[in-house]
């Protein structure tokens, strides 16, 4: 079964409106009084992933604790519990850690907002002991 192109919708104050080709052609297929199912879900704002990457870069550049970004992330999502401990072998005696996904499919805004804000706490907390006002002004300068 093929998959099928998002809905996008924009709530207004009379109700959702279509705003993608497909939800507009999905709109324009349903008859008045008809009631639909519309899943919940809002998409991924690429502002905010490139905000958590330059937070990271900020981490990076400014610790010797980490070579890249892709350790760095690694380790951001260890300290949020952004995954799972698991041993290897039963006999094992360290677990290691394998981190779950962030990518846009795997992780809607309104999570990846509450992923942001715990990482942004971790990284004060554990490696970059600075105001957070000061912090996000970096982030956001370096974003831009």
């Amino acid at each position: 079964m093929a998959s099928l192109a998002p809905y996008h919708f924009r709530k207004t104050l009379s109700g959702f409106e279509p705003v993608s080709a497909a939800a507009r052609d999905f709109h324009a297929k349903t008859k008045l009084g008809q009631t639909v199912q519309l899943t919940g879900r809002r998409p991924r704002n690429p502002g905010h992933h490139r905000k958590f990457f330059a937070l990271l870069g900020i981490l990076v550049d400014n610790t010797d604790q980490f070579a890249s970004t892709e350790d760095a992330l690694i380790a951001v999502k260890a300290a949020t519990g952004h995954g799972v401990w698991k041993k290897l072998h039963p006999k094992a005696d360290r677990e290691i850690f394998i981190p779950h996904s962030i990518d846009f499919a795997s992780m809607p805004q309104d999570e990846f907002e509450a992923f942001y804000n715990l990482a942004f706490a971790a990284i004060i907390r554990w490696w970059l002991p600075v105001a957070a006002n000061d912090l996000r002004e970096a982030v956001e300068s370096f974003a831009a």
